[in-house]
């Protein structure tokens, strides 16, 4: 198994992970997923270095993604930040190494960045106790938590 930075020619293998992520999260209740525009994030985000994209492979099938975003922290334009923005593994690929090697992909692009911080999140779904065991255990804290209303 490894992991590297995703290409454009990974598209294929990274949709159907970015669509599962999608379906297992609360936000599918709410928001749909946009094949083609999630294409065009993705192919922008590959080219752009303030973004991270990452995939586990093993023997060339995508098992796993993450996503961060490096940014200013707006109270403290000074500080500069790494907020996770996916994270996923493919049922079959979990507890074998993959997610705590994407974990550390994020946590060494931070290092590499000169980030003040890293934010990660965690879905509120069955998985939430399990994630905030595994974040502190880390060293994170918990900061506060997320709300969404449906407007339009």
């Amino acid at each position: 198994m490894i992991v590297r930075n995703a290409i454009a020619e990974d598209l294929p293998q990274y949709l159907p992970l970015g669509q599962a992520f999608h379906a297992a999260s609360p936000m599918h209740s709410a928001l749909p997923f946009d094949v083609n525009g999630f294409s065009d994030f993705f192919l922008q985000a590959v080219q752009n270095p303030n973004l991270g994209v990452w995939l586990a492979e093993d023997d060339g099938v995508v098992i796993g993604i993450t996503g961060a975003l490096f940014y200013p922290m707006y109270f403290s334009p000074t500080s500069m930040v790494v907020q996770e923005l996916w994270w996923w593994l493919a049922p079959e690929a979990r507890g074998k190494g993959a997610g705590q090697a994407l974990f550390n992909v994020i946590e060494s692009w931070a290092t590499a960045k000169n980030a003040t911080a890293i934010f990660m999140v965690a879905l509120e779904d069955a998985n939430a106790e399990k994630m905030a065991q595994i974040y502190t255990r880390k060293g994170f804290r918990l900061m506060e938590r997320t709300y969404m209303k449906e407007v339009a």
